[in-house]
């Protein structure tokens, strides 16, 4: 939802700086301005408690500003005709006791002229008008690049659409509607609190969802969604007598979806009425969420199964912490806003906190402000503290996300521009501002010298504290179970399963364990043992005939080079052949591979080998070169193996302590010890991580799965294994790292995105 362009209560107390000098106004103030109000602006009241304020709608610009008693006043009194003189006397007999100088109204007004809420006769109005307006595209351009998570285009007036689809959508405001949909969010709710492990454990599981290619379709919903939450609002403005004035494009994370302004909610008297339209699209996600959240636990594994994942995760998600969040300025914000009756409650939550830091750390006395709110003035001041620091928080761990999911394809430098402009613009704004404050030695409070530098030095000593301070730090990795000292059993050569032990099978060495077939190494036996065969007929025929034709001496060497090249060949593919018949390497219980989930059916494709490998309906499955067929080891006899990111490393050391949760008892933590860090790089990703999407990977011109990113294998010793745990589980582990400051912890982070070395 849309906000209005900022409250403008209070103004001429925020702009006392930059007015003229008081010798030139007292010559001035006698003179007629030459502003008036303009006739077109709808004006309304609206009360906050048992203060009264004036909305205004600039109806061209679509603007709207909050203004308090004082400065309607002064609105009103802008005829033409009035001077500064004039205005000040009409105040004072307004408000008296109240005083107002010449400066402050004189800014005041110039602020009123700045916004286009009064139009003046005076020549060179349109040129004044038209550097306006160029001063209006420059500021846009500047907030569009400090913004470019979310990117606004202009679009249409809607109200055409809206009057011709509101009769017909009326009924979703029924009271009928809202308890059907009130008791679904509810049995949703129900659903997910009672199944919570069951939820958690077929999301995990569900493997569509963690692909690159999932990310067009979850492009695609979050698309679909926001439309619906935009259509929400606008036709619930519509139902309270509201209008919609544009819907455009806005492209969200990259991501094109729908944006639609309601501000004329704020002329809506009832405050319930303007909180209906902010959480319009609240409600309409958590319906979405508890629709697909059904749809998806009762439908089978699939695209629409699929589809249905990404709208319940995008809905909670998006609703919990971005759109229904107050610390955000999204619908939650402005249900906050009204639900407090403190308009423009983020401008004044930062004004107090910008108040407290001036107080507390420049030694500033800033002078009262009585259109701060006198009301939950601590609830305002807690949530411009609050609000600025969750920003950052949402911001970072959006481009952490982008970083992430460009990593694995060598395009980190792109997010890691993207964070540059959109932390540069976030740190130059109030940069700028406060720069701005100081230049203006006449404009603002004066500074105590004293207090300033005490509060400076105590604020820089406890930010050194703040980055010096040492922390726990979690290295995170996904992990398999794999037996200790155990013997993996890989097809050498490709073929068909024709036989295989059954798994838990007691063997010894040497013992079969599987027999391959391959039609084409039987094939390549047959004609290299005919070619033999007639070249070995060839070289005696030579070697016979030579005393009688001694010619045929330089034809000897040749087929005799040629023979020993078919035996080589011959003897190498009766090498593949003897590797089909698969031998234990040692002695132990036989293993079963890790289970494949069931693929769909896709026509035109060959289906390969799902669930256990050595069931009997796998029987005749091709297995690929390095396929896992089994392992020989004692079952009991555990490890987990991790693949830690090649970052991660310097900070992994054998005895460090490691959590453990496996997929299979998501309610569990298990603890082990860290007992070996590998040497070298992982060249392969372990099967069972890469068909989980637990690791980015891509697969080489022979399919198989390749690490996107430079890792490493960590082996854990289980202290405690639970009962029943078999090779090939997965889960998360946290390894227990050395504490490191988060000054240490920021370097680290540079170094690694611009690739230097500290």
């Amino acid at each position: 939802m849309m906000a209005p362009s900022g409250g403008r209560e209070g103004a001429w107390a925020q702009r006392r700086g930059g007015a003229a000098a008081p010798a030139l106004l007292s010559s001035a103030a006698d003179r007629p301005l030459g502003l008036r109000a303009r006739p077109d602006l709808v004006i309304v009241p609206q009360f906050h408690g048992s203060v009264r304020y004036w909305l205004v709608k600039d109806p061209l610009s679509l603007q709207y500003f909050h203004l308090g008693e004082e400065e309607h006043a002064v609105l009103t009194l802008l005829d033409g005709q009035a001077s500064l003189r004039d205005l000040q006397g009409r105040f004072q007999e307004l408000f008296a006791p109240q005083q107002i100088g010449l400066q402050q109204l004189h800014a005041f007004v110039g602020h009123l002229h700045a916004s286009g809420l009064v139009v003046g006769h005076a020549p060179g109005q349109g040129q004044a008008l038209q550097q306006r307006r160029v001063k209006r595209r420059r500021r846009a351009r500047v907030e569009a690049l400090m913004n470019l998570l979310a990117i606004r285009f202009r679009g249409i007036d809607p109200e055409p659409m809206l009057a011709w689809l509101y009769p017909r959508c009326a009924w979703i405001f029924s009271g009928w509607f809202l308890a059907t949909g009130a008791l679904l969010v509810i049995a949703a709710a129900v659903l997910a609190a009672v199944q919570c492990d069951a939820l958690a454990t077929r999301f995990r599981q569900a493997s569509a969802f963690w692909t690159a290619g999932n990310l067009l379709g979850m492009a695609v919903a979050l698309a679909l969604v926001k439309c619906v939450h935009e259509l929400g609002h606008a036709l619930t403005c519509k139902h309270f007598g509201g209008q919609c004035h544009e819907i455009g494009l806005l492209l969200l994370v990259g991501t094109p979806c729908l944006y639609c302004d309601v501000s004329d909610a704020w002329l809506l008297p009832n405050k319930w009425h303007r909180i209906a339209i902010s959480g319009a699209g609240i409600l309409v996600e958590l319906l979405l969420a508890a629709v697909a959240l059904m749809l998806w636990w009762f439908s089978e594994p699939g695209p629409w199964n699929t589809l249905f994942l990404n709208i319940a995760v995008l809905c909670s998600v998006n609703t919990v912490l971005l759109n229904g969040n107050p610390l955000l300025r999204y619908d939650g914000y402005f249900v906050l806003a009204d639900g407090l009756e403190i308009p423009n409650l983020s401008q004044h939550g930062r004004a107090l906190v910008h108040r407290l830091l001036g107080r507390c750390i420049l030694g500033v006395d800033p002078p009262e402000d009585r259109y701060l709110p006198r009301r939950r003035w601590g609830i305002a001041a807690a949530y411009g503290m609050a609000s600025a620091a969750y920003r950052w928080v949402v911001v970072a761990a959006i481009l952490w996300m982008l970083h992430q999911a460009l990593k694995p394809h060598g395009l980190q430098v792109f997010s890691a521009l993207l964070a540059a402009v959109v932390l540069g613009g976030m740190i130059a704004a109030p940069a700028v501002r406060f720069g701005a404050w100081l230049s203006r030695p006449g404009g603002r409070e004066p500074m105590r010298a004293g207090r300033a530098a005490l509060g400076v030095t105590a604020t820089l000593a406890v930010a050194a504290l703040a980055l010096l301070v040492p922390l726990p730090m979690r290295v995170r990795a996904p992990l398999v179970v794999e037996p200790r000292e155990g013997h993996s059993v890989y097809a050498s050569v490709p073929g068909r399963l024709i036989e295989a032990v059954e798994p838990g099978t007691q063997v010894s060495q040497g013992q079969v364990l599987a027999r391959l077939a391959n039609a084409e190494i039987d094939r390549e036996l047959a004609e290299l043992s005919g070619q033999r065969e007639q070249q070995r007929r060839r070289l005696e025929h030579l070697r016979l005939r030579l005393p009688a034709d001694p010619s045929l001496a330089p034809q000897i060497p040749a087929a005799e080079e040629a023979l020993a090249d078919l035996d080589a060949r011959w003897r190498q593919r009766e090498l593949d052949r003897q590797r089909l018949v698969l031998r234990a390497p040692g002695a132990g219980t036989v293993i079963a591979p890790p289970r494949l989930p069931q693929t769909p059916f896709q026509r035109g494709a060959l289906v390969g080998w799902q669930g256990g490998l050595l069931e009997p309906r796998n029987r005749g499955a091709y297995l690929e070169r390095g396929a896992l067929v089994c392992q020989v080891a004692e079952p009991v006899r555990l490890e987990a193996s991790l693949v830690v990111d090649q970052a991660d490393i310097p900070l992994v050391q054998p005895g460090q302590m490691v959590r453990l949760r496996l997929d299979s008892q998501p309610g569990r933590v298990f603890r082990g010890t860290v007992v070996e860090v590998a040497k070298s790089d992982l060249q392969v990703a372990p099967r069972e991580l890469a068909s989980s999407g637990d690791l980015p990977i891509r697969r080489d011109p022979r399919g198989a799965p390749r690490l996107a990113a430079p890792s490493y294998q960590v082996r854990v010793a289980l202290e405690d294994p639970p009962l029943g745990l078999l090779p090939g589980a997965r889960g998360q582990a946290k390894i227990l790292a050395s504490p490191r400051s988060v000054g240490a912890r920021l370097l680290r982070a540079l170094s690694q995105t611009f690739r230097f070395h500290l």
